[in-house]
């Protein structure tokens, strides 16, 4: 096959309908069919897990120990580092909280350590999560 033919049978011909459409109509009908289209989200429970390259770390007992409510962000950083994953999510326009994961493991096996931040960038929870428990690696949603 030619390159040309080759480039011809590649390239689309537009049908009249789409060819007459005024460009709002077609950028609608762009919009409708992203909408509906089926995604796959990147957020899924199953998708939590640390990527296999993530090397998981042993976190100091007397140090996760320093980690209470009512420090600054700045000192959980200090103390632990950059976390594993960061969420935030917002009521509105308002950044309401966040929260910080971080991977660890000790004798029991891996875990994750969650900490949840106010709007004042003060913790305001702090827990250790095995992920060898029910719902540790995150509960499948039942109807």
């Amino acid at each position: 096959m030619h390159a040309k033919m080759f480039l011809a049978a590649l390239t689309p011909t537009p049908t009249p309908a789409l060819a007459a459409a005024p460009a709002p109509a077609l950028a609608l009908a762009l919009v409708i069919a992203v909408c509906f289209c089926p995604l796959r989200s990147s957020l899924a429970a199953e998708d939590a897990k640390p990527p296999a390259a993530t090397a998981i770390q042993a976190i100091d007992a007397q140090v996760l120990a320093k980690v209470v409510p009512g420090i600054s962000k700045a000192q959980v950083k200090s103390l632990l580092g950059d976390p594993w994953r960061t969420v935030q999510y917002n009521d509105e326009e308002e950044i309401e909280n966040e929260f910080w994961e971080y991977r660890g493991k000790d004798l029991h096996g891996t875990y994750r350590v969650h900490i949840e931040f106010d709007k004042h960038d003060t913790v305001i929870i702090v827990g250790k999560i095995p992920d060898k428990v029910a719902g540790g690696k995150g509960t499948p949603a039942k109807s």
